[in-house]
């Protein structure tokens, strides 16, 4: 059910509620009242304790379908849910791009399984400060970058980096760093619009980056002599 339908339904069991309220209201008033109400003082507040009771009363017969209606709305979210979670899950194990997620202090806390590119285990660059992983002279000025907090179109893209490979893996002695371009923007709590609105209170995640692997003929034939060793 979509949300617009969702709000039909309320809407159609709030008409309904009242159309019971009516209905129930006139049986009281012109054919119930003067069996049942006591004579006059013995009960205060006796015609208010009715109406509350018939509102209730409604309230009881046309609530059932309303909460059915919610817990069926809300059943298929979740599925939605979990089929959106495992596409995508889906998509960042199975491609080549190397996914990774900083904290906001630019330690690694999720990579891809696209980190064998550069001979690390699933894992092992985890818990990697980024700035140990760029293989240039030039990092201090680039690390800024990688580590960025910005979004949208202020955000870093196509930043060319040497990463560098597992020291413990068989293609660091002949591969010491990979060349790729990376994408990197700012993950926070609050939407883009908001981030990006001055002298307001936001909180800052980390960064995602996405490196694309640049990887020239002469990097993969060494990679493969290396790994028949």
């Amino acid at each position: 059910m979509s949300p617009e339908d969702f709000k039909k339904k309320v809407w159609k069991h709030f008409g309904v509620t009242l159309l019971l309220v009516l209905v129930l209201s006139l049986l009281w008033e012109f054919g119930l009242e003067g069996a049942i109400k006591p004579t006059q003082g013995e009960l205060p507040g006796f015609d208010a304790a009715v109406h509350i009771s018939i509102i209730l009363l409604a309230m009881l017969f046309t609530l059932p379908s309303l909460i059915g209606g919610f817990h069926e709305t809300s059943k298929k979210t979740v599925i939605e849910l979990g089929k959106t979670e495992r596409r995508y899950k889906s998509i960042v194990e199975s491609t080549n791009d190397l996914i990774f997620q900083l904290d906001s202090h630019g330690v690694v806390v999720f990579v891809n399984p696209a980190a064998r590119l550069l001979g690390y285990e699933d894992g092992e660059m985890v818990g990697s400060f980024v700035g140990d992983l760029l293989y240039m002279d030039n990092k201090d000025e680039i690390l800024p970058r990688v580590m960025t907090k910005r979004v949208g179109h202020r955000a870093t893209y196509h930043l060319p980096v040497q990463l560098r490979t597992s020291p413990s893996s068989v293609i660091s002695n002949e591969i010491p760093a990979i060349e790729f371009a990376v994408d990197a923007c700012g993950l926070w709590e609050e939407s883009d619009e908001h981030v990006q609105t001055r002298g307001v209170e936001k909180n800052f995640i980390g960064t995602l980056c996405i490196a694309r692997p640049v990887i020239k003929p002469e990097d993969l034939q060494h990679q493969k002599e290396a790994e028949a060793v």
